[in-house]
């Protein structure tokens, strides 16, 4: 009986990440939009990308974007989607470079977009509710997929690159521009206009409902 219940909880358990992971999204867009409502009503103004300063909340977010640019593209570079679990380059130092990027980008919005406290929460909640079981899914696929590649990949940071591991990272390294191209990363190149005339919109919008 007890046996059974658990199971029946983990099943419901994995419904809901499977759930969540086909939403994401569009529970990303509902953090985002959330951020963006909160930051409008708040007191604090969006941060200023557009004119260079030593300053943290320039410093910081630009480091945040260029390291997510850099690397999403160089994770989709390696990526062999549906083939394998992918094991060259920066997969040798965490498990979902692209995951890690993207949050590198989002992180630098939500520390800019008002408020940084408030950003920082809203960011932390959306990692754990929508992407955390995200990367939870898309693992068991692949395990399940390519049994034969658990050991070296179960070893891996789920979402924090281990830097000792950059040596075998670049020694096993494919990147091409085609699969980078392929698997989107180059696309992230385009926050690097986004994010900052996001703000200064926002700006804009802000001063006028004042």
């Amino acid at each position: 009986m007890v046996t059974q219940l658990d199971s029946g909880q983990a099943s419901t358990t994995w419904d809901v990440i499977r759930w969540i992971h086909r939403r994401r999204p569009f529970l990303t867009a509902v953090f985002v939009v959330l951020l963006l409502i909160l930051a409008l009503l708040g007191d604090h103004p969006p941060a200023d990308l557009l004119r260079p300063r030593w300053e943290p909340l320039f410093v910081i977010p630009w480091g945040l974007i260029l390291f997510g640019i850099a690397v999403r593209i160089w994770g989709a570079g390696n990526l062999r989607k549906n083939q394998e679990i992918t094991s060259t380059g920066i997969y040798q130092m965490v498990r979902h470079p692209l995951y890690v990027g993207s949050l590198s980008i989002f992180l630098a919005l939500f520390l800019t977009v008002g408020d940084p406290w408030v950003g920082l929460i809203l960011f932390l909640t959306m990692v754990f509710l929508v992407y955390y079981p995200t990367m939870m899914d898309e693992e068991a696929y692949l395990i399940s997929r390519f049994p034969q590649h658990v050991a070296g990949y179960s070893r891996l940071p789920r979402l924090v690159p281990n830097p000792a591991r950059l040596g075998d990272a670049l020694r096993t390294d494919r990147f091409t521009f085609s699969a980078a191209y392929h698997n989107l990363g180059l696309r992230s190149l385009g926050f690097l206009i986004i994010l900052p005339l996001l703000l200064e919109t926002l700006r804009v919008v802000k001063q006028a409902i004042q």
